[in-house]
């Protein structure tokens, strides 16, 4: 059974009222007290096991944690404050360096035989998106769960209506996805016109400048939620090409 000598760490750190930043060797090692000294820990006065770090406003806690991470590599047995403990700091930055996975408030793709459609997540800030596609003339279709635009509308107006829902949905703050190639077909349309100074002097080709369809194309991401659907036999003859793609698929909805 360990003894209480033994279950006492070889150097601890932390906060002390009147000194600030302090170490202590409570085994009185010879060893502990020469690395303290290296890290510039002095013993403080009539504190025959306590060490404090010499001027604390050159990055204190910077140099608490370097001195930590040290002793823990040379083998020492370290207690320490949440505040310097370096593995705790570096947990932290990994998970602030690890960007929030977010998932899309809006959906669309192209169906075989419903044309393109669209579908929104459960997520209360979806309300947002589901009004702009009912201004853009999208209808719920409550069986399938999905938007819908009218038999009527073909798709080179669908398309359209695609490329000025996504700009104002994402001037609302919301997350858009879109199937690859339908944003390919509706990046163009929602290219901003050129200003006077980008205008095409005589002479010039009618190339499109690469920088804003790159924008363009980078507006309206493609997520890996929206999984090919095999097409049915009567998607030959709607004339719509590529591989058709079912946008519910991309949420869990509770019915």
């Amino acid at each position: 059974m360990p003894t209480h000598y033994q279950s006492l760490p070889d150097v601890a750190f932390g906060h002390h009222p009147d000194h600030g930043i302090v170490a202590a060797n409570p085994k009185q090692l010879v060893s502990s007290a020469w690395m303290l000294a290296r890290f510039d820990f002095h013993p403080v006065p009539d504190q025959p096991t306590l060490y404090a770090l010499a001027d604390q406003q050159r990055d204190g806690p910077g140099r608490t944690s370097r001195a930590v991470a040290l002793l823990r590599e040379a083998g020492y047995q370290v207690d320490v404050d949440a505040a310097y403990d370096p593995s705790l700091a570096s947990r932290a930055n990994s998970t602030r360096d690890r960007a929030p996975r977010t998932d899309p408030e809006v959906a669309f793709a192209e169906h075989p035989q419903l044309g393109i459609v669209a579908a929104t997540s459960d997520h209360s800030s979806a309300l947002g998106g589901q009004l702009i596609l009912e201004e853009h003339g999208w209808r719920l279709d409550p069986n399938l769960d999905i938007y819908t635009l009218p038999v009527t509308a073909d798709r080179t107006e669908s398309v359209q209506k695609v490329a000025s829902a996504t700009v104002a949905m994402q001037r609302s703050g919301l997350q858009v996805a879109v199937h690859p190639r339908l944003a390919h077909d509706a990046a163009p349309r929602r290219a901003p016109a050129p200003t006077s100074a980008e205008r095409l002097l005589p002479g010039q080709g009618a190339t499109p400048s690469k920088s804003r369809n790159a924008a363009a194309l980078a507006a309206c991401p493609a997520r890996s939620g929206l999984r090919d659907k095999a097409p049915t036999p009567a998607a030959a003859a709607s004339g719509a090409s590529g591989r058709p793609v079912d946008p519910r698929i991309a949420f869990s909805r509770n019915r």
